[in-house]
């Protein structure tokens, strides 16, 4: 049976009024933060240049937020307010393709209600979208790509327009966010090959899921080569991620670049002008250090993996009380949920196993560079999408049990 969505217009309703709650009285008319400084020092040269940089860098991180915020930079300066709404919309857009994913994952109407309303109304989806980071696009496009993946998965998983717009939403979510990487060919071919194909028909599905991924990533890989005289796949900056989570002055995990790394050392590789020697040469120092020091490098992983999954923030700034309490008492039912829906359904883990996939990449991915809830906010969506499944059950519950003491 398929849900209502005009039970949505509520939630998203109420979606659209929290925003503009937390956009014009939370959040002071201007960024807040260094990184935030950042994106819009990119978009304003690419709205006014039609270049794309990173300070004086070509590529040191993905040219997708800068797209999105461009065109409302060179509108209206660096007025923030125009960007917030535009990402109270992606969150939108967000809730309606979780519902669209649910509706595929479930077979009773109200775990995609459900899905879709805590999508919606979800406290660090309000907060992220206030930030003029690339986290509300990156985590928009990655839902869109787990619900084309589905889409194209339940409509038999030929090699088709489905699949061809599955890999250019996960192209555009690389594009935007490099963390992805290589994956979502080796994902579609999984998830194909759960499903029950063959071994041979998973290997096709690779090949030509490779081949469309690259070519969408075709674009930033030829403008690379050309600006930097070398092929960078990605970017120039996740090297030294890679170093400030794995050097001998990071004792716990952190993330701080004035008290967690060798500054003096930092400072004269910041000082390189060629970026890719830059790259190469962070690179080099942290594998260095892991092949140096495994038991470091472990014990340090296994504290990325608590920084990652803590249910509060790990930054000193938002360990206050009412923080605390928000963010404990949003994400904590949300992790028990998606676990319990993982027993639950254990026996149906092949159609899940996607969405176990990414959260276990992101996972893999973080602890193995630097950790922190922001990193782990685009796969709490997905989260969601598990948690809603009890939820709805334990809703339905209840609602049976008041019908039959009325």
């Amino acid at each position: 049976m398929r849900p209502n969505y005009v039970y949505l217009a509520i939630p998203w309703l109420a979606c659209l009024v929290a925003c503009f709650l937390v956009n014009v009285f939370y959040f002071p008319h201007a960024t807040v933060f260094p990184d935030e400084q950042r994106f819009m020092a990119s978009a304003a040269k690419l709205a006014a240049s039609g270049e794309f940089w990173v300070g004086s860098d070509r590529a040191w991180e993905m040219p997708g937020t800068a797209l999105f915020f461009a065109p409302m930079v060179r509108l209206f300066g660096a007025e923030v307010l125009p960007i917030r709404f535009a990402q109270s919309i992606l969150v939108i857009i967000q809730s309606g393709l979780i519902a669209m994913t649910a509706r595929r994952l479930f077979a009773s109407p109200l775990p995609v209600l459900v899905a879709a309303s805590v999508a919606a109304l979800y406290p660090f989806t309000l907060f992220y979208q206030g930030l003029m980071l690339s986290e509300t696009l990156f985590t928009t496009l990655l839902v869109a790509s787990v619900a084309s993946l589905y889409w194209w998965r339940e409509r038999g998983m030929r090699i088709d327009g489905r699949l061809v717009v599955a890999c250019l939403c996960f192209a555009a979510a690389t594009l935007t966010k490099a963390t992805l990487t290589i994956l979502p060919p080796l994902l579609i071919a999984a998830t194909a090959f759960t499903a029950g194909a063959s071994l041979r028909r998973a290997g096709t599905i690779l090949l030509v899921s490779a081949g469309l991924y690259g070519a969408f990533l075709g674009p930033w890989w030829v403008r690379n080569a050309v600006v930097l005289d070398a092929f960078v796949p990605f970017t120039t900056g996740s090297a030294q991620n890679l170093y400030l989570g794995n050097n001998a002055h990071n004792f716990d995990a952190g993330i701080d670049w004035s008290t967690d790394t060798d500054t003096a050392l930092v400072k004269k590789l910041l000082a390189m002008p060629n970026e890719v020697k830059r790259q190469a040469e962070f690179s080099r120092i942290a594998v260095d250090y892991i092949e140096r020091n495994p038991a470091a490098f472990i014990r340090g992983a296994l504290k990325k993996f608590v920084r990652f999954w803590n249910p509060v923030s790990n930054a000193p700034e938002f360990r206050t009380a009412i923080y605390a309490v928000v963010s404990a008492v949003s994400f904590t039912p949300v992790l028990a949920l998606a676990l319990l829906c993982m027993l639950r359904l254990r026996r149906h883990w092949r159609l899940l196993a996607p969405l176990y996939l990414i959260v276990s990449y992101f996972t893999f991915v973080h602890i193995v560079t630097i950790a922190s809830l922001r990193y782990r906010f685009p796969i709490e969506p997905l989260l969601i999408l598990l948690a809603a499944e009890p939820l709805a059950a334990l809703i339905e519950r209840l609602r049976a049990r008041a019908a039959r003491l009325a």
